[in-house]
C-alpha cells in the first residue's frame, strides 16, 4: 500500500459496506487500499485505510460536495452522475489531471447545472440554421406530434438557434462504423454512405477497443479533452467525442476514445440517437 490519507478504526457490527458509504468509496476500493484486509472476518479496532494519501486532504469551499474517487470513474462520468460538466469539475478543483485520477482522491463536485430540458431518454438534439420540426423526425425516424409530445410548450413555428429539445427514442436509421487504422468513422443511414469524418483513435498504450457497440448517452459541451459533445459508448468510459486539440486528429493520441473536431462531433451528434449502432474495426 502506497500510504494512506485518512484511516478508519473499525467497530463493533462495522462491515465494509458501511464503512465504504460512510466515507463515499467502495468496498472494492478499501480492499484495493488494503491488501491483507478480510472482509468476512473484519477485527474490532483495526485501523484500515479509507483515503489513498496520493493527494493531500482537500477542502470543499462553500456551495460545493465532496467526493472521493472510485474504481473507473472518469470526469466524464462523475459530470453525468452530478448533472454538471467537465469544464466545471477542472475550474473547481485546481490542478486535477483527468487522465490521471487515483481512487481515493477526493475532488470537490460544484452545483448542478440545470441548463438542459427534461428529457427521459437523453436523446437531446439543438436546433441549427435552417431546421425545421419536418427535416428533424426525418433524421430521428419519429413523427412531428412525437417530438411535440414530449417536449411541451415547444413552438413549431418559432424554433432558435441554439435551443436544446428532446427527441423520442425509435430505431436509428444511424450506423457508425469506425475504422482506427484508416483513421476514420463513417456514418451509413439505410445502408449508404451518408458521411465520413477523420478522427484521432487510441495511442499504442491505451488502444481503442474494437467490436459492437450502441450510443448509450448524449452531453452537450462536456468540457475540457471532451470538447463541445460527447457521445457514450456501452463500453463503459469510451465515447465518441470533441476535443481541445485538434492538432491531435488523424493521429493515434487518445486514452481509446474516438476523438473528433468540434465541428464534426456537433454535426454527428445532432444526426445520432441514443441506442446507435456503432462497430470498431481494427
Amino acid at each position: 500500500m502506497n500510504g494512506c490519507g485518512e484511516y478508519y478504526i473499525v467497530r463493533p457490527g462495522d462491515t465494509l459496506n458501511d464503512i465504504a458509504q460512510l466515507f463515499n468509496t467502495t468496498v472494492e476500493n478499501i480492499l484495493l487500499l488494503n491488501d491483507d484486509i478480510d472482509e468476512n472476518n473484519l477485527q474490532v479496532g483495526r485501523r484500515i485505510c479509507v483515503v489513498s494519501q496520493t493527494v493531500q486532504p482537500v477542502t470543499c469551499p462553500f456551495g460545493t460536495l465532496p467526493y472521493n474517487i472510485n474504481s473507473g470513474d472518469t470526469l466524464l462520468s462523475i459530470a453525468n452522475r452530478f448533472n454538471t460538466t467537465v469544464s466545471s469539475l477542472i475550474e473547481t478543483n485546481p490542478g486535477l489531471n483527468p487522465y490521471n485520477l487515483t481512487v481515493g482522491q477526493r475532488i470537490c463536485i460544484s452545483e448542478p447545472i440545470e441548463e438542459y430540458p427534461e428529457c427521459e431518454s437523453g436523446n437531446f438534439y439543438i436546433i441549427r440554421s435552417g431546421d425545421n420540426l419536418s427535416v428533424i423526425s426525418d433524421t430521428f425516424n419519429v413523427k412531428i406530434s412525437e417530438i411535440l409530445e414530449i417536449n411541451p410548450g415547444l413552438n413549431p413555428n418559432n424554433l432558435q438557434i441554439g435551443q436544446i429539445i428532446c427527441i423520442p427514442l425509435a430505431p436509428s436509421p444511424i450506423e457508425i462504423v469506425i475504422n482506427i487504422s484508416a483513421k476514420r468513422l463513417t456514418v451509413y443511414r439505410n445502408g449508404s454512405i451518408y458521411r465520413e469524418y477523420i478522427v484521432a483513435t487510441g495511442k499504442p498504450t491505451t488502444p481503442t477497443p474494437t467490436g459492437s457497440f450502441t450510443v448509450i448517452n448524449k452531453q452537450i459541451d462536456p468540457g475540457g479533452p471532451y470538447g463541445t459533445r460527447w457521445l457514450g459508448l456501452s463500453k463503459r468510459g469510451y465515447g465518441i467525442h470533441g476535443t481541445n486539440n485538434p492538432s491531435s486528429i488523424g493521429t493515434a493520441a487518445s486514452n481509446g476514445c474516438i476523438r473528433m473536431y468540434n465541428e464534426d462531433i456537433e454535426s454527428l451528434f445532432n444526426i445520432t440517437s441514443v441506442g446507435t449502432p456503432v462497430l470498431i474495426l481494427p
